[in-house]
């Protein structure tokens, strides 16, 4: 067999098998219609917002943030690092510094990005 001839039959072979390739693809439905988001739960203009009282000691700033007078987070600034926060994470007004399960380590909880 020339190359010539083995061009032309693999070309003809391809161009025979294209309609059977083409009618074996799937058509897809088209995406569903999301739901539109349920309403929020509070008006912005009703939503609380925390009582920040700052105080500055030597080496660092203490920012306390409260609702109802109870005090749910801590900032510490110090003169020197970055800012870190204590928070009550169980309701009975004791910073939580610390995990049982996690001794001996301390987590701190370090803002990564705000906006």
């Amino acid at each position: 067999m020339t190359p010539l001839r083995v061009i032309l039959i693999s070309t003809l072979a391809m161009v025979a098998s294209a309609p059977v390739l083409a009618q074996s693809r799937e058509v897809l439905p088209p995406p569903p219609i999301r739901d539109p988001l349920p309403p929020p739960v509070q008006d912005r203009s009703e939503q609380i917002e925390p009582e920040v009282r700052i105080r500055r000691e030597d080496d660092r700033t203490v920012e306390e943030y409260s609702i109802g007078g109870v005090v749910f987070m801590i900032r510490i600034v110090p003169a020197v690092g970055p800012a870190y926060y204590l928070i009550d994470t169980t309701g009975d007004g004791n910073f939580d510094s610390r995990h049982d399960h996690m001794e001996p380590v301390r987590p701190a909880h370090w803002r990564i990005f705000e906006w």
